[in-house]
């Protein structure tokens, strides 16, 4: 029984709990209470009253620093900050002065208005703080110019979305004589308890003073704010001193841009008098964002190409050379030319001159991709729907896409069939370069998938890009190692064809990616880094064929790029980035350094743009963290018949053209190149893939109406992150019936791993569900069965390796427990089978497909002695594996809907 539990239970009993000092008292009728309340009264005294002091805490907080129901914000300052070790040991101070004639400017629009220079200069660097952060509700402090300079202020201010530098400034006259005239925060320096508290929220402020500064400035109260910027201003009459007075944590160079942005506001205050804070330029002359590239000059070479053009120069110069290997089996580009030919008139068959969008649910083979290739020249757009996804999930997007046809395996045995009788000379279509390419799904916030549009421009821009600065020459060799419906795999189906260069594809051995490496001489992988984080010293010794490795999707881990240079000295690797609204990449790094923990994301790839905005589309400056927004010739079209999120991603900027908002945070680093800083809602990366835990909470929620509350999660446990889901119910919920039906709508890697049941959710102090204090997960909130210990040393040993991997306990280990329902992933599934197959006992080999064949101990054991026989159904198991979490479904983007 908790505190909060109780206390509800008196309330509803009509007996309330006060604290005086060490005493507890009862009011109402106590009569009513109950022998194992008043026991836990008794037991609980000290926890309760410790209950009440915080919850006095609390009030403090809310009548002194908050904002009504509004929590005041700790103000976030943390982008000035300098990374890795403080240079620096001693605060440091810049300056810089504001002319005679720009001052004086100032002074007469203080004179007309009646303002006081303080509330200017409050509102002035207030609005700055709120366009550098986006904080509205932060505390500054300040002294009065009296006698003696000595009193400080503690100025609470809210800004509105719409305020002007002429309301700020009345705002903060108002604020100062409120904090001058009341008593609010009256010995709250002096209360150490209470002062600690305010630390957090106070770190910033300006101070007065002219003549001497040393005379005047008095430092901030001792204990307030061990992190600070002070802005010091001078007033010697005749010209405006500006100074700061900084922390050593932060970065010079990023307080001198601070600087200047300051001044530039105060010197333009009558012209920025009645114009909207998100309005304001603050920006020096040439801050500008990332350059363009290419040159200005080059960048619409674009509009004379065509996409279809492009593939008949290349077949026709290639003609007889192998352009797919698919398991042995081979197409010439010729080959490729006259199937894709023959698929486009099949499909116009169906589709007449309409544009319409197909549905490929297809196996990888040697049709795949000239079935792709042929939609495109029939002028329709395809969209590849995972033929291993849940059906329901399968039907919902179709329904969503409205496709003319599904190409489906049916649909390639009856063009096969009929290809001899097929003119492809009669097909004549039409394409422009805003028409449909094709179309990518992606999580979505409401449980249904979106669908991006992508167009031939984007398209075609995008493999120009990856054909010649990432650079594919005719002798490469480019494995597609990704799932079939991913958006970076789209590029490596058309470019490498672009360049004469040959693609492998496999149905099977793709769990064993270092030997279908070697076995290929692969030249260049686009993979997540997930795929090389299992492999082992002596799987990185066969992947001597690689020359080039592009990256995306999560973040690097060094030691991934080390073992790659061990392997290959002039090995060159890259960090990718891009949603698949925009064409999939939008930029790129080259990574040159191995001792950083951090890879940026790069740079724009020619004809994009990349831009770091605030909520208003305003260009933040360097350092500064904000939204990666996307413009130029990459932005897709929107979602298929999804106007809504359409209007809220996609904006038609005045300056900058059409945007697409990623949902992802970021900043320029001093070189221009852009770091990626993570997720600005509750959709999130897990092993290269993207999760939206919107849509997993929607899925659960629909599972009963007894369900009042969702939230998803990702928790770490073990040192791994997992999905969990929490929940409320009015009637107990059976977890793995839940999880079963969960399967029939979300993918393998959206399914979650820990289910918690709730009584009450914790909140925030104004009424949020508090994902913090959310219980951390265990053991027991994983799906279970009924404990079967393990039988006889095979078992055991067995065992033993599954808690080696998972972290657990051996006896928390059932012999008939799911490996992937107690936390085994694919990673880790790759390291059980290495580890099994070293085993004396073992009578034949086991591979991935056995794992998932047979998931308990007990029958895996019977398999490796030979009692069992493997499935028929292996061929669909090794399919299926394409769909399972960080090994193979990768996504090439850190931010897909």
């Amino acid at each position: 029984m908790e505190i909060i539990h109780i206390l509800k239970t008196l309330d509803k009993k009509g007996v309330s709990l006060e604290v005086e000092h060490t005493q507890i008292k009862l009011k109402g009728n106590i009569s009513q209470l109950s022998v194992e309340e008043k026991t836990f009264l008794k037991e609980n005294k000290e926890r309760i009253i410790d209950y009440f002091v915080k919850k006095d805490t609390f009030y403090f907080f809310r009548d002194v620093l908050y904002f009504g129901n509004e929590e005041l914000d700790a103000l976030d300052l943390n982008d000035l900050r300098s990374s890795g070790n403080m240079l620096r040991q001693l605060p440091f101070r810049i300056n810089k002065n504001i002319s005679a004639t720009e001052y004086n400017e100032i002074k007469k629009i203080t004179k007309e208005l009646n303002i006081t220079f303080q509330s200017l200069f409050l509102a002035a660097y207030r609005a700055l703080l709120y366009r550098y952060t986006e904080q509205k509700n932060v505390i500054l402090y300040t002294n009065l110019l009296n006698a003696d300079g000595k009193e400080t202020l503690f100025i609470k201010n809210k800004i509105d979305e719409n305020d002007t530098i002429k309301s700020l400034i009345g705002k903060e006259e108002i604020a100062i004589h409120a904090a001058s005239a009341g008593d609010q925060w009256k010995d709250l320096v002096a209360d150490q308890e209470k002062n600690s508290l305010l630390e957090e929220f106070v770190k910033t402020g300006l101070f007065f003073f002219s003549g001497s500064q040393a005379q005047i400035y008095n430092p901030r109260p001792e204990g307030i704010s061990t992190s600070y910027i002070d802005i010091l201003i001078n007033d010697d009459q005749e010209q405006l001193n500006i100074s700061i007075d900084s922390h050593p944590s932060y970065k010079q160079e990023y307080i001198q841009r601070l600087l200047e942005h300051l001044v530039n506001i105060i010197k333009n205050v009558p012209v920025y008098f009645n114009r909207a804070l998100h309005e304001i330029d603050y920006r020096c002359e040439g801050e500008n964002q990332i350059p363009a590239y290419p040159d200005p000059d080059q960048s619409q070479s674009w509009e004379n190409e065509n996409l279809i053009a492009k593939f008949e120069a290349s077949f026709s110069k290639y003609s007889v050379k192998t352009a797919i290997d698919f398991e042995g089996k081979l197409l010439s580009y010729g080959d490729v030319k006259y199937l894709s030919d023959k698929v486009a008139y099949y499909i116009s068959s169906y589709t007449g001159n309409d544009k319409s969008y197909i549905g490929i649910c297809l196996n990888k083979s040697e049709y795949f991709i000239p079935v792709l290739l042929g939609v495109i020249k029939s002028g329709n757009a395809y969209v590849v729907i995972d033929p291993f996804i849940p059906e329901k999930r399968k039907k919902s997007l179709l329904e969503d896409i409205s496709c003319k046809l599904i190409f489906d395996e049916l649909q390639l045995q009856g063009f096969l069939e009929k290809i001899e009788n097929i003119t492809p000379s009669q097909l004549k279509t039409s394409m422009h370069q805003d028409d449909p390419v094709y179309l990518m799904c992606t999580s979505g916030s409401t449980g249904k998938p979106k669908v991006a549009i992508n167009t031939h421009k984007g398209f075609l821009n995008l493999l120009n890009w990856y054909k010649n600065d990432i650079g594919i020459a005719e002798d490469d060799n480019i494995g597609i190692i990704s799932n079939v419906s991913f958006d970076l795999t789209q590029k490596n189906y058309f470019s490498p064809l672009l360049a004469g260069a040959t693609i492998y594809l496999e149905n099977t051995g793709l769990y064993n990616i270092p030997d279908f490496i070697a076995k290929n001489k692969i030249t260049i992988a686009n993979v997540a880094p997930a795929v090389f984080s299992s492999f082992t010293g002596a799987e990185y010794k066969v992947l001597g064929s690689l020359r080039k490795v592009i990256f995306g999707g999560e973040k690097i881990d060094p030691a991934i790029v080390k073992n790659l240079r061990n392997v290959v000295n002039n090995i060159r690797i890259y960090n990718s980035y891009g949603p698949s609204e925009a064409s999939d990449v939008s930029s790129y790094y080259e990574i040159n350094e191995e001792n950083t923990n951090i890879y940026p994301i790069g740079k724009a790839i020619p004809n994009v743009k990349v831009y770091v905005m605030d909520r208003k589309y305003n260009v933040l400056p360097l350092a500064l963290k904000g939204e990666i927004v996307i413009g130029g010739i990459g932005v897709g079209l929107g979602y298929v018949n999804n106007p809504f999120e359409t209007d809220t991603r996609f904006y038609e900027h005045p300056e900058y053209g059409r945007l697409y908002r990623t949902g992802d945070l970021g900043r320029l680093l001093e070189d221009y190149n852009l770091e990626f800083l993570g997720r600005n809602d509750f959709q999130v990366k897990l092993r290269g893939n993207r999760v939206e835990l919107q849509e997993i909470e929607s899925a659960t929620n629909n599972y009963s109406s007894h369900i009042r509350t969702v939230l998803a999660n990702i928790v770490s446990y073990n040192s791994e992150q997992y999905i969990a889901v929490y929940y409320s119910s009015d009637l107990p919920i059976n977890n793995m019936e839940l999880k079963k039906y969960l399967t029939k709508y979300l993918p393998d890697y959206m399914i979650p791993m820990y289910y918690i049941s709730l009584e009450e959710f914790p909140l925030t102090p104004n009424g949020k569900i508090d994902r913090k204090a959310l219980p951390e997960v265990s053991f027991k909130d994983t799906i279970q069965t009924a404990y079967v210990e393990a039988k006889g040393d095979f078992e055991i040993k067995i065992r033993r390796i599954w808690a080696g991997l998972l972290n657990l306990e051996e006896s928390q280990i059932s012999t008939n427990a799911n490996f992937f329902a107690i936390g085994g992933t694919s990673l880790k599934l790759l390291q059980l089978v290495k580890e099994i197959n070293q085993l004396e006992e073992i009578k034949q080999e086991v591979t991935p497909v056995n794992i998932f064949e047979f998931p308990q101990i007990s029958e895996l054991a019977g398999y490796l002695n030979g009692e069992m026989a493997s499935s028929d159904n292996n061929k669909a198991i090794e399919e299926s594996l394409n769909t399972i979490d960080e090994t193979l479904s990768i996504l090439n983007n850190y931010s897909t809907e």
